[in-house]
């Protein structure tokens, strides 16, 4: 095999490594459930009917996540936080932080369904699977 297309082909497997998914398969209105999975590790966990909106963030890369739950038929605000795309687990991520709590959320999209978890920091247990689907897919 000739030097071009060796080095072609390095090329084109590092293209094919360093390429993130667009930020825009996040963007837009999310409906689902966020359940508990693990209830000795967080046994304040409820299963929730959730509402995420994802819009562009600040920083180039990053989407801004708005977690709703819905509570009696109504929105009730969760959190918010940044998320980016981790090229090493191939999903968005994101740390949490509270008084109560340290959290990495996973998040992985798949045309219009996404699924996701919640760990616990710094034991690393899964607290949470989140399915959701894109509103208007």
């Amino acid at each position: 095999m000739s030097i071009c297309v060796h080095l072609w082909l390095l090329a084109s497997f590092l293209m094919v490594q360093s390429s993130a998914p667009s930020p825009t398969q996040l963007l837009g209105t999310w409906r689902g459930t966020s359940t508990c999975t693990d209830r000795v590790a967080a046994p304040a966990c409820n299963d929730e009917v959730v509402v995420y909106e994802f819009t562009k963030g600040v920083k180039p890369g990053t989407v801004h996540w708005a977690a709703d739950k819905v509570v009696n038929g109504k929105r009730e605000p969760m959190g918010e936080m940044d998320v980016a795309y981790d090229k090493t687990e191939e999903c968005w991520k994101a740390e949490f932080s509270s008084p109560r709590v340290k959290s990495v959320w996973r998040l992985t999209v798949d045309g219009d369904r996404m699924t996701g978890s919640a760990r616990l920091l710094p034991g690393n247990e899964t607290i949470r699977k989140i399915e959701a689907r894109k509103a208007g897919a």
